[in-house]
């Protein structure tokens, strides 16, 4: 399985049977959702979805990659409650997913307060080849 999303994968199916795909991102964009798929960055001080920039702030191993710098949502605004995932965006806001996976630990709540932060290589988007 991967931690891609249908946007992400359909633009693969068209860059291997059309020779076409989107311009890549500049920023790539980390946000939340809890166990009803709701988004929720907007419930911490950030306000919003977190702006990291593709390629200096990731690290690539092998296949994977993972955030090279601390991802930090700032402190909750209110008590946030079964907080399951996390995915990249390519925009602020609407934008398309590029991908998404469950945290580990979920689902889990953070206190009205609370920050919510992930240090450099706390987390990893896997793109599966055939080796692994």
């Amino acid at each position: 399985m991967s931690d891609f999303s249908v946007y992400t994968a359909g633009q693969i199916a068209d860059w291997m049977s059309q020779g076409t795909i989107a311009t890549a991102p500049a920023n790539l964009y980390v946000t939340v959702f809890d166990d009803t798929g709701t988004e929720r960055a907007t419930d911490f001080a950030v306000g919003g979805r977190v702006s990291t920039t593709a390629g200096t702030d990731w690290t690539i191993t092998n296949t994977a990659f993972e955030n090279g710098t601390e991802i930090s949502f700032g402190e909750a605004t209110a008590d946030i409650t079964n907080l399951q995932d996390i995915a990249l965006f390519d925009a602020a806001t609407g934008g398309n997913e590029i991908a998404r996976y469950a945290m580990g630990g979920a689902p889990f709540d953070v206190s009205d307060g609370t920050t919510l932060a992930f240090p450099a290589g706390n987390f990893t988007f896997d793109i599966v080849d055939r080796t692994e």
